[in-house]
């Protein structure tokens, strides 16, 4: 059964991304997918130290709760970011995250091995919302760029970003079918390959 790893990085549970993210779960589900919900601000990650241990063996030196999400990432078959914007980039909870993955950058790059076995190649998608109303797509550009060097390094295909504005408060998603509907959507092309 393949694997679909869905990341809330919101620092609030219930909020408008993971209420998004849950839209995008439910899409995976329905596909028959294997499931696995990753809440960041419930895990234990410190923040990375810049310590270089990782480049002697590709592991991180720091032991909390990011050694189980290395595998996790490695082992999904896909993976759906979710995140609400906070000063034009992602929340601090997922940054820990993604700088953490420099161990499997040292891995990579430096040490030249393969993050996995065989030569599947796993798929992501992007999903960011913003309380502001009229501004321009533009100011996503920052958190989609990080999400996409995340991927790139960590060799999954960038399959895209949905990105959602005017969502200020709490449970404005739900006002907003269409925003629901093209997550499940773009979910379902995600696993589909489109």
């Amino acid at each position: 059964m393949k694997k679909f790893l869905a990341i809330a990085g919101s620092p609030r549970r219930g909020g408008n991304s993971e209420i998004l993210l849950d839209e995008a779960i439910r899409a995976a589900r329905d596909a028959g997918l294997e499931v696995d919900k990753l809440v960041v601000a419930e895990l234990d990650i410190s923040p990375c130290n810049s310590c270089g241990g990782c480049w002697e063996t590709g592991e991180c030196v720091i032991e909390d709760e990011m050694q189980g999400v290395y595998k996790k990432l490695l082992e999904a078959d896909y993976v759906v970011v979710a995140s609400p914007l906070y000063f034009l980039g992602i929340s601090a909870q997922l940054k820990a995250l993604i700088d953490r993955c420099q161990a499997l950058w040292a891995r990579r790059f430096i040490l030249k091995k393969p993050l996995r076995d065989g030569h599947r190649q796993p798929r992501g998608l992007f999903i960011s919302t913003a309380a502001l109303g009229k501004a321009e797509d533009i100011v996503f550009a920052g958190s989609g760029q990080t999400v996409r060097a995340l991927f790139s390094t960590i060799e999954i295909e960038y399959a895209g970003g949905l990105f959602f504005k005017g969502l200020e408060v709490r449970d404005a998603v739900k006002s907003h079918p269409e925003f629901l509907e093209e997550t499940y959507r773009a979910t379902r092309e995600l696993i589909a390959g489109k």
